[in-house]
């Protein structure tokens, strides 16, 4: 697949979380935008402005755009007990749209159905335009995707530049314990979703997440899956995306920071992850 055909690939800023600093994103990442294995970042965008700016910043500045910033998510009184009150918490240290927006024009901006269905969210993105929005499922399962499709729909059909982000985690969230026995029926199914076209013809959901990581409420059992399963996802999903994003939250207290110790096992553990991805087929050369 030449470099025109494949998706753009993106890691998400998690993997430092909330009061990670932008050396430890390029410690842990920086060999695979040198490489170009990796073309861009999907920053979380972290209070306070001044330490998001200067985010944005170090890593143009090492020649990794930020492409897209993940906003707040809304939809916290829909989640359990535990995702309510992390999310709750998680979503108080987020800038919000209109701040984003003014700020940086330049950076596409994504968030989960939820968050824009508030008319503040609505109001904001109608007057100031942005280059383009992502709306992620929230919930798990169909209608999760249902509520992102109508999302979709009415910022399209207000000429927002807009597309869904196929969250995969949150897809089979309820499924865990049997996503290897149904994985095939799963694949076949996110296949559909991502098929899925306006009615102009336009498909809906342009981007995957793709969580990897240790943090297991809200990533994928990437290191318990087989290389069939991957290379089967690869097969059926990857040729339809023009954007896939790897989350990658870290387990407590890698969700806040991370010790040089922690730094150094995640990035032993993205390196396996990326070369299992290459050989797979989840990453396209």
């Amino acid at each position: 697949m030449s470099r025109q055909n494949r998706p753009r690939y993106l890691v998400s800023t998690d993997s430092i979380g909330f009061l990670g600093n932008p050396g430890q994103f390029l410690y842990l990442w920086q060999e695979y935008f040198d490489n170009k294995t990796l073309d861009g970042v999907e920053a979380i965008a972290f209070k306070p402005l001044w330490r998001l700016i200067k985010l944005v910043m170090i890593l143009r500045n090492n020649d990794i755009p930020v492409l897209e910033f993940h906003g707040k998510t809304g939809g916290e009184n829909q989640l359990n007990f535990s995702g309510k009150i992390i999310m709750t918490l998680v979503n108080l240290g987020i800038c919000n749209v209109k701040i984003l927006l003014k700020k940086f024009p330049e950076i596409e901006f994504l968030s989960h159905a939820p968050y824009f269905e508030k008319n503040f969210t609505k109001q904001i993105i109608f007057h100031q335009r942005p280059k383009k929005i992502w709306i992620e499922n929230h919930l798990s399962g169909k209608r999760g995707i249902e509520d992102a499709i109508k999302q979709i729909i009415i910022y399209r059909e207000n000429n927002i530049n807009s597309s869904g982000m196929l969250d995969i985690y949150h897809y089979v969230a309820n499924s865990i314990t049997t996503l290897e026995t149904n994985w095939s029926i799963i694949v076949e199914e996110l296949k559909m979703y991502i098929l899925l076209k306006d009615k102009n013809g336009r498909q809906l959901f342009n981007g995957i997440h793709f969580p990897i990581g240790s943090r297991l409420d809200d990533s994928l059992p990437i290191d318990s899956m087989t290389d069939e399963m991957l290379e089967l996802f690869a097969q059926k999903i990857i040729p339809y995306a023009k954007r896939v994003v790897f989350e990658n939250q870290q387990f407590f207290p890698g969700l806040f920071f991370s010790s040089n110790k922690m730094l150094e096992k995640q990035k032993e553990r993205n390196k396996k992850l990326i070369e299992r991805f290459k050989k797979t087929g989840i990453i396209k050369l």
